[in-house]
């Protein structure tokens, strides 16, 4: 039978699981998950719940697959007074999930997780594939490093149609509203973000904290407020609506950010580097089809980003920022400190130490053509590009187009983020 039920009470059911496919519809499949996958004891969340693995052996799910059968509630309170602590799946690197999560367009409430680090529904995963989940009301708290709603860290992973709304995740640093941290190969589609998001130190984004490998992003989007603090641990802060930092080759397209990227310096000498789509740039990077409507506020900030480190090259194509006299008043699509980019917005190109700044615009009166219809600018360049070859993973990313709706997001376009039919 490929077809096995998560809730078991033979362990023995799970040898030679490539290829089958376990269900899960409730809380406590959820805590057997993480006991088995992490080799711990989950039995304390509450009466008759969870499974010991503590000393038993990991199981690592490669090859598998779990599903979410129906919605699952935590339990705990909306202002999480004696919340239930939920133990990540994949409780470290040393213990990490690798398999397939279909959340089958089914939705987690109100978990609640405080860890000292790799904090999220899975703490650590290693070339996994995440979908089709959605999170609601849940609080995640770490410790120091490593927090996000759906991942804390990630060696390789593949993440789509996952969503966090009314939720907080915090930590030192590496903090993302879907994914803390990734290194390796990632690609991240159709997700977004509409809660809290706050980082102690170092690396904090709508989207990811942190980018360390070579990571795709497409069709995403941050509406939830993003902050930096920075001096607490002797680091620099880089906060962006999209991803925080990005040390690795890197490709954003057709994202957006309307909720406000704040850095806070909190010691002298420690600084924070802030912008609308990403905080810092230390490596090769293109950010196309973007934008942001939010303030952006910290020590050195960009409308798009707040700085690309001295000789790293990046290219800034078809993006947008919102530049008044109350909003952004003054500030350039790229902050920089190091001599690049410190320019404003070009209908050509403008190039400094290698990047470029492609048709940027701040303001409506700055589109092309006189319209002050974003929509049309950002739905040319998907007209004219309506798939994107992820060269790393091989995948064919369809681009969403952007429409207006009235009443909603102050006028400017949204994209629909379409549920997968599983």
């Amino acid at each position: 039978d490929d077809e096995t039920g998560l809730n078991f009470g033979e362990l023995g059911t799970i040898k030679n699981i490539t290829g089958k496919t376990f269900y899960v519809s409730d809380i406590d499949g959820l805590l057997t998950l993480s006991a088995l996958v992490g080799k711990v004891n989950t039995t304390g969340y509450s009466t008759n719940c969870g499974y010991n693995n503590s000393a038993g052996e990991a199981v690592t799910f490669e090859g598998a697959t779990i599903q979410m059968l129906d919605d699952i509630d935590c339990g705990n309170t909306s202002d999480f007074t004696n919340a239930k602590t939920f133990i990540p799946i994949g409780y470290d690197y040393f213990n990490s999930f690798y398999g397939t999560f279909d959340g089958n367009n089914k939705t987690i409430t109100g978990l609640y997780i405080e860890k000292r680090s790799y904090a999220g529904l899975f703490g650590h995963v290693t070339n996994a594939e995440i979908k089709n989940l959605k999170m609601q009301k849940c609080k995640v708290v770490s410790e120091r490093y490593y927090a996000g709603n759906v991942v804390g860290g990630a060696n390789g992973v593949i993440i789509s149609n996952c969503s966090a709304e009314g939720t907080e995740v915090s930590g030192d640093g590496y903090v993302g509203g879907i994914v803390g941290n990734i290194y390796g190969t990632a690609t991240i589609t159709n997700c977004y973000n509409m809660g809290g998001v706050s980082g102690s130190s170092y690396s904090v984004g709508g989207i990811v904290g942190s980018v360390a490998g070579t990571v795709t992003i497409a069709n995403c989007y941050n509406t939830g407020i993003v902050r930096g603090v920075s001096g607490v641990s002797d680091f620099d802060s880089y906060v962006g609506g999209i991803v925080g930092h990005i040390s690795d080759s890197t490709t954003i397209t057709n994202c957006y950010n309307t909720g406000s990227v704040r850095g806070v310096s909190g010691v002298s000498g420690i600084d924070s580097y802030v912008g609308g789509i990403v905080g810092h740039i230390s490596n090769s990077t293109t950010i196309t089809n973007c934008y942001n409507t939010k303030s952006v506020s910290g020590d050195y900030v960009g409308g798009i980003v707040g700085c690309i480190e001295g000789g790293k090259v990046a290219t800034i194509t078809n993006c947008y920022y919102l530049k008044t006299d109350s909003v952004n008043a003054g500030l350039n699509a790229v902050g920089g400190n190091n001599g690049t980019l410190t320019s404003t917005s070009y209908f050509g190109t403008f190039s400094s130490a290698g990047s470029e700044l492609k048709k940027c615009y701040d303001s409506p009166s700055e589109l092309p053509d006189e319209t002050s219809n974003l929509k049309i600018v950002l739905n040319a360049y998907v007209g004219d590009n309506p798939f994107y070859t992820d060269e790393t993973s091989g995948l064919e990313i369809e681009l969403t187009t952007w429409e207006s709706r009235a009443g909603e997001n102050d006028g400017y376009p949204v994209f629909v983020i379409t549920e997968t039919v599983a």
